[in-house]
């Protein structure tokens, strides 16, 4: 037996805003979508290889019965993140700045419309010492 794959599936209080996050500030595109009653319900997106699925959860009616959603982290690697970054700046979209880490690797981050934080990374060329 051997794990082929995984896509991570979002669970989301508010899919539209969430949607609109990833197709706007990180050009995912739509590859399947099913509504129900009119509204989004799941949406599976790409961007090139990357697979993210979406999926509409309704609001709990008491915590007791349904417990709050744990965030996650993701993090997407990249070939230009200084491009990727001015684009979502430009948007007016709150966005740390880039920094290099102690693992040679240039990244920012953003919160996503369901508290999920994004970072995107990029190796540093030539080392630093």
């Amino acid at each position: 037996m051997a794990i082929l794959s995984v896509i991570p599936v979002l669970n989301c209080r508010t899919i539209d805003t969430t949607l609109d996050f990833y197709l706007q500030l990180l050009q995912f595109v739509v590859v399947k979508k099913r509504e129900l009653n009119g509204d989004v319900h799941w949406v599976h997106l790409m961007h090139g290889d990357t697979t993210l699925m979406l999926q509409a959860i309704e609001s709990p009616s008491s915590e007791a019965i349904h417990p709050p959603l744990s965030n996650i982290s993701l993090y997407f690697y990249i070939n230009n993140i200084r491009q990727l970054h001015h684009f979502i700046k430009a948007k007016n979209t709150r966005v740390s700045d880039i920094k290099i880490t102690d693992y040679q690797t240039q990244e920012f981050s953003l919160i996503d419309p369901e508290g999920n934080t994004v970072t995107v990374g990029q190796a540093v060329d030539k080392p630093l010492t």
